[in-house]
């Protein structure tokens, strides 16, 4: 059972800042230059996010292993984004990142048809990429 200190001091260590990722995506427009890829890139942020509660709380990731060794199709991004949600709130942050998952759920949800016609490879590159740079997000 983690104590409400303790609980503290693990939000502190998971704190992400929403408006270091919004400039991050108006600095390097190239990247993410589709509302497409600014989610699925968003969504590798939060599942970053999501390694770093357990990795906090577990000493450990078992989200990982939702991943499929990190080959990423378009009908695993709406699975992963749930499950990832679904976790945050497991782990009592229901109002953690709030700003990142609206964004995410905007750009998944009104751009699914754009998504699905992305390759895999280029799905799983920006998946990966904003799991790789989740950090930098970090306040």
């Amino acid at each position: 059972m983690v104590t409400e200190e303790e609980k503290e001091e693990i939000r502190k260590k998971v704190s992400f800042d929403f408006e270091k990722l919004k400039s991050f995506m108006s600095e390097n427009e190239d990247f993410v230059r589709k509302d497409a890829s600014a989610g699925i890139f968003s969504l590798g942020v939060l599942v970053h996010l999501v390694f770093s509660m357990q990795q906090a709380n577990l000493n450990s990731t078992p989200f990982e292993k939702k991943l499929k060794g990190l080959h990423i199709t378009s009908r695993d991004v709406e699975r992963i984004y749930t499950e990832a949600v679904e976790k945050i709130n497991q782990y009592s942050y229901q109002n953690t990142y709030k700003d990142l998952r609206e964004f995410i759920a905007d750009k998944l949800s009104t751009h699914k048809k754009e998504i699905e016609k992305m390759s895999n490879q280029e799905i799983s590159f920006n998946f990966v990429c904003g799991l790789e740079l989740g950090r930098k997000f970090k306040s």
